[in-house]
């Protein structure tokens, strides 16, 4: 089984809630990685266009989904990896890291994350925000 250490970083913001600034694994078997996951349906319809809001949401009840059908849980959860477009005002990050950190609310110990990355598009007309999970066991 996964072990995982938060290791805390006293020279930057304290963001313990949705994330760690770094992380130690030991013991790992198995590593999952998904990749960017945008909220569109199977037939490449997008959802709740330029909504980061509504479109994290989805994203976010789509994985812990598509993980547990994997054998993975958000406790599994080493990384997550984030981006944005431009179009996403900066007033609805708080917004969206919120539910970032409710999705995360019982993972013991939190994920690293990666910078966040701000683009230009993401393909299709209406896509807002994109993330990428890393799970381990």
């Amino acid at each position: 089984m996964v072990s995982k250490t938060a290791v805390n970083n006293a020279n930057a913001p304290d963001m313990s809630s949705f994330f760690n600034w770094g992380l130690k694994i030991r013991d790992m078997e198995e590593l999952f990685l998904i990749t960017g996951r945008p909220a569109w349906t199977a037939d490449g319809s997008v959802i709740s266009p330029n909504d980061p809001v509504a479109q994290t949401k989805y994203i976010l009840d789509d994985i812990e989904r598509y993980m547990r059908e994997n054998g993975y849980t958000p406790e599994d959860l080493i990384r997550i990896e984030y981006t944005f477009t431009t179009a996403v005002p900066k007033e609805k990050y708080q917004e969206v890291f919120g539910l970032f950190a409710g999705f995360l609310q019982d993972v013991e110990v939190k994920p690293a994350a990666c910078t966040l990355r701000i683009v230009d598009s993401l393909g299709l007309e209406g896509l807002c925000v994109e993330y990428e999970f890393w799970a381990a066991k």
